[in-house]
């Protein structure tokens, strides 16, 4: 049997998903796919008090929305799960008892406030806090009683080696990290003993995975030596920042998948955005397909990259402007009464390149398929000297025009000028606030033609 490439994304589901998220997720999903390989979802809510299954739902929906399917799941299932860790307790202390019987790991009873103490005079001292090993060789003697033991691993003095896939070749002293927990005195394994017996057991072979976690790999490296397991292979992204320059997290709401998805985004506009945080695949609008036939590992970069919102929003108006009027109709539920669907479409067509988000398409449409409410500034334009005489002018006009099209546009705009004097804003805006209650939109010509020579009328009726 052939080797197959087997990436995952293991999200906590203790808040929704944000752009720094999305963009592991993707770059695991675009590996995968580029390779031929399976891409594995897992769950990691071992967090019982912060975890939630409404989070775990939005999770898998953020994923599906942006075209990431998974072969294995916790929805799916799969023949390495379960694919929760809430599901997998039982596995973990299976192999910290191994660790246990081998002589790899041991039983700590220092209580807390003793730990707390040894941190604090080390950090007094200028020395980093680990752990002094007190209770490495208690094997034999009675334990303290009345204390829950947690389960340390014992950490050998070596220099731990591995190649990154992104920074190249990583080496750490391992006297600095000290004997660490790998199962609480609540019987829940700690997140880098999970991990690992999570990604041996599922025979992840290739992680893709924030910086934050560089420090935790020389820890996860010895534990799978340790238990004989293969270790995978390793890639660390640099973070995303916001435009503050610190690390996006989940209490960013404002880069949340969700919020963005609410706002009017649409989801190949944020996969073509977060496609280019540390990787730069050009600048053309690309589909998933696109992306992972172009991906490569050797091609990611070293350094943090910033979350553009521009950039997002210029991939959304290009995806809107690409997408035919009966796809958008249906993203929107639309509706028109009296209007008809073809009518319906070819405003939607019309007005479409002018969106940058979907809610803003929306409000585009929105003048053409019922009766506008002038908005605050439109009103202000209005009530301008000189707008009303403007709007009787033309609607004595449009009245002795025949049925709108771009040359009676032109000459009825020549007439208004002629006779008020009016140009630039002064001609333009009161004609645009008066026929769709805003003074943005677009060009005044489609206006004229998306509304007819009746409607146009019956708008003027409310302002001379």
């Amino acid at each position: 049997m052939g080797f197959t490439v087997r990436a995952r994304f293991a999200p906590s589901p203790t808040g929704d998903l944000h752009i720094g998220n999305a963009r592991t997720a993707l770059f695991n999903w675009l590996f995968a796919r580029h390779s031929g390989g399976r891409f594995i979802l897992r769950i990691e809510d071992t967090d019982f008090e912060r975890s939630k299954r409404s989070y775990e739902k939005s999770i898998l929906e953020d994923l599906s929305w942006l075209g990431l399917d998974w072969d294995e799941g916790p929805d799916t299932g799969g023949d390495k799960g379960p694919y929760r860790q809430s599901e997998r307790l039982e596995l973990y202390k299976y192999h910290a008892g191994r660790l246990i019987e081998d002589g790899l790991a041991y039983r700590c009873y220092c209580t807390k406030e003793r730990l707390e103490e040894l941190k604090d005079k080390q950090t007094a001292a200028g020395a980093p806090p680990r752990y002094d090993g007190r209770c490495r060789d208690l094997a034999g003697a009675h334990p303290p009683a009345g204390v829950i033991p947690v389960v340390r691993f014992k950490v050998p003095v070596k220099t731990t080696t591995f190649y990154d896939g992104v920074h190249g070749l990583l080496k750490f002293d391992t006297a600095t990290i000290g004997d660490f927990v790998i199962m609480g005195s609540d019987g829940v394994a700690a997140y880098n003993f999970a991990v690992v017996i999570d990604d041996a057991l599922m025979e992840i072979n290739h992680i893709i995975r924030g910086d934050d976690h560089i420090s935790n790999t020389p820890r996860h490296i010895l534990l799978f030596e340790a238990l004989g397991f293969k270790t995978p292979l390793y890639s660390h992204l640099p973070l995303v920042l916001g435009e503050d320059r610190i690390p996006l997290s989940k209490r960013d709401s404002a880069t949340a998948l969700k919020r963005l998805r609410d706002s009017g985004y649409l989801a190949e506009a944020v996969v073509n955005s977060v496609a280019r945080l540390g990787w730069s695949p050009g600048e053309d609008f690309m589909t998933l397909a696109e992306l992972a036939a172009a991906f490569s590992l050797e091609k990611l970069s070293r350094s943090s990259s910033v979350f553009d919102k521009e950039r997002l929003k210029y991939y959304n108006k290009t995806a809107i402007a690409g997408k035919d009027a009966q796809s958008l109709i249906r993203l929107l539920s639309l509706s028109a009464p009296g209007a008809g669907e073809d009518r319906l479409g070819e405003v939607v067509e019309a007005v479409k390149a002018n969106a940058e988000t979907l809610t803003g398409l929306k409000t585009l449409v929105a003048p053409f398929i019922g009766e506008p409410l002038p908005d605050e500034e439109a009103l202000k334009v209005l009530g301008a000297d000189g707008a009303g005489a403007l709007l009787r002018e033309l609607k004595d006009l449009v009245e002795r025009a025949g049925p709108i099209d771009e040359a009676s546009f032109s000459a009825i705009m020549d007439g208004v000028k002629e006779k008020t004097g009016a140009k630039g804003k002064k001609l333009f805006m009161p004609i645009r606030a008066a026929l769709t209650g805003t003074t943005a939109g677009i060009e005044l010509v489609n206006i004229f033609r998306l509304l007819g020579r009746e409607r146009i009328l019956k708008r003027l009726d409310r302002w001379v």
